[in-house]
């Protein structure tokens, strides 16, 4: 499938000129009128850049559209504004709307393709990942080649958790229905979450944030502990918020929490996060960090597979206590990372090349 950068309400000569451009970086220019518009409309399928005409918006169009944006797709593409204007304060008050970078008109078309270029390597699937010589091709190509590659923040939308302005508003058993449960990492096990060990006092004023339900009162997400790697991702339906140790990823419509959570618990995400991927001070996960995973546009098939491998694994627990369960666990694993690689395309080599770096 072809990538695509959205063109929002420019004029016909300036959508002629970037057209020549964009095709020479590989994308397609998608021109959508600029009255109406929503990101809704275009689903998961979202393009690697967007464009919009700064002249002929409205007031306050562009801030609303980044706002949206960022709310539907979460790890939102790079915005740019465009303008004919060369005005400190004009170009400064569209910066100020929340886009990436404003696009002269009559720039020279060598500068545009510059600019357009570094922004569209910066959003690509492969922009947080180090290129170490000494890991072997096979297994760096998963994450920086082929053309279904995505993001995991195209599939769900990543929330940090929630923390109290004082230690005296946490407790361990709630006073009152003032107090409300939170999920942290002590209960967060592999496909497994635990009982809430611990309580906040639940206002804005006792909170640094008070998230909206959206984030946490939805019928599944996945819970990912923040210190990482090794991942520990489980399946959560009890509709309580996660805490500061903790990421709360909320699949899109039509995406499975079992499929994220297969994907964040398997050894090739392992090896990614170890080897690969730059992380935040002392290894710590960073929001960017998860929207930013290289994954593979996922089938329909490959979907259904590991949302049921997801959903059995959930039944047994962090510790199987017999053997049949604990055999039948770890039957479900090792199906799990076979459909894990079949979504990557990842061969037998692939398997003996983590086995060799001992993952």
């Amino acid at each position: 499938m072809e990538e695509k950068a959205l063109l929002l309400g420019a004029e016909e000569e300036s959508a002629r000129n970037l057209a020549g451009i964009l095709a020479g970086l590989g994308l397609q220019l998608l021109a959508v009128p600029l009255a109406g518009f929503s990101p809704r409309a275009l689903g998961r399928d979202r393009p690697r850049l967007i464009l919009a005409d700064a002249d002929r918006s409205a007031a306050g169009f562009l801030d609303r559209l980044v706002r949206d944006i960022r709310k539907y797709w979460g790890a939102r593409p790079p915005v740019l504004a465009l303008s004919a204007s060369r005005k400190f304060s004009d170009v400064s008050a569209i910066l100020d709307a929340g886009v990436d970078d404003c696009l002269s008109k009559g720039a020279p078309a060598d500068l545009a393709e510059r600019k357009l270029h570094r922004w569209i390597a910066k959003n690509s699937p492969a922009a947080g990942i180090d290129q170490d010589d000494e890991l072997p091709d096979r297994l760096l190509s998963l994450f920086t080649g082929g053309p279904d590659l995505i993001r995991l923040g195209d599939l769900a939308t990543v929330h940090s958790g929630v923390s109290p302005r004082r230690s005296s508003w946490r407790r361990l058993a709630p006073p009152d229905s003032n107090w409300r449960g939170v999920l942290t990492a002590d209960a967060v096990d592999r496909f497994f979450v635990g009982k809430p060990n611990s309580y906040l006092r639940w206002s804005r004023f006792h909170l640094f944030r008070l998230p909206p339900p959206e984030e946490y009162a939805v019928s599944e997400k996945v819970l990912l502990r923040r210190s990482g790697p090794p991942l520990a991702a489980a399946i959560d339906r009890s509709r309580l918020p996660a805490g500061t140790d903790v990421y709360s990823l909320v699949p899109m419509e039509g995406v499975g929490a079992g499929f994220v959570a297969c994907l964040l618990n398997s050894r090739l995400l392992d090896f990614y996060f170890n080897r690969i991927a730059r992380l935040g001070p002392a290894g710590r996960l960073r929001p960017e960090d998860i929207r930013g995973v290289p994954v593979p546009r996922p089938t329909p098939e490959a979907a259904r597979e590991l949302t049921r491998i997801a959903t059995l694994l959930t039944h047994f627990g962090p510790n199987p206590q017999n053997w049949i369960d604990r055999q039948s666990k770890d039957e479900l694993l090792e199906r799990m990372e076979n459909a894990v690689f079949d979504l990557y395309q990842a061969d037998r080599e692939v398997d003996e090349e983590l086995a060799s770096l001992y993952f």
